[in-house]
């Protein structure tokens, strides 16, 4: 029995794709262009246009690249390394920080309503826009834990760090996240 595309690893679903099988692509895509642009939201800050185009332009170049591609590391993290640099150099052209207001995340500071959650997809895109302030070691390795839930050592070998400095980026970019925010309303109110 044949499998189907969403059955396929992504390195079967590569082989097609460099054969020239669109809805090859077509589910590489699918199944990766949530997390890219995640990871790459921190650069795009609160432009949704941008961040579209710049996810755009990663599977451009994974287009253009795919016969390139060797499976001698991880399909993901030849995709999540192109989104990076495409990012990097955004930030570079741009040559300035995106301000960040904390203002705009009073939701991620009050507790939920009850009966309603904090999805780990707000919570997933929250921090990462919050990463736009970081500096950039930190906003890569917040980009891709919480845009594409990649492990410490998956994010390691993607930048080419030890795990010890992903880890320790990590940390670092949580503490600097939780000053900028303040104490949270929960506690301000107990403190009362």
């Amino acid at each position: 029995m044949k499998k189907s595309q969403a059955q396929l690893s992504d390195e079967e679903l590569v082989i097609l794709a460099q054969g020239g099988d669109v809805a090859a692509f077509e589910e590489i895509y699918d199944r990766h262009s949530p997390g890219v642009a995640r990871a790459l939201a921190s650069f795009a800050g609160p432009d949704h246009d941008l961040l579209d185009d710049l996810t755009q332009d990663v599977f451009f170049r994974v287009i253009k690249g795919l016969e390139g591609y060797r499976p001698s590391h991880p399909f993901t993290h030849w995709v999540y390394t192109i989104a990076l640099n495409l990012g990097r150099n955004h930030a570079r052209r741009q040559s300035k920080v995106i301000p960040v207001n904390p203002s705009e995340f009073d939701d991620i500071r009050a507790e939920p309503e009850p009966g309603s959650e904090w999805s780990d997809d707000i919570i997933a895109r929250t921090l990462t826009r919050l990463a736009s302030c970081l500096p950039d070691d930190m906003r890569e390795v917040v980009s891709l834990r919480a845009g594409s839930e990649m492990s410490y050592g998956e994010i390691a070998e993607v930048l080419g760090i030890p795990e010890g400095t992903a880890r320790s980026r990590m940390y670092n970019a949580v503490r600097i996240l939780k000053a900028r925010l303040g104490t949270p309303r929960r506690q301000r109110r107990k403190e009362k």
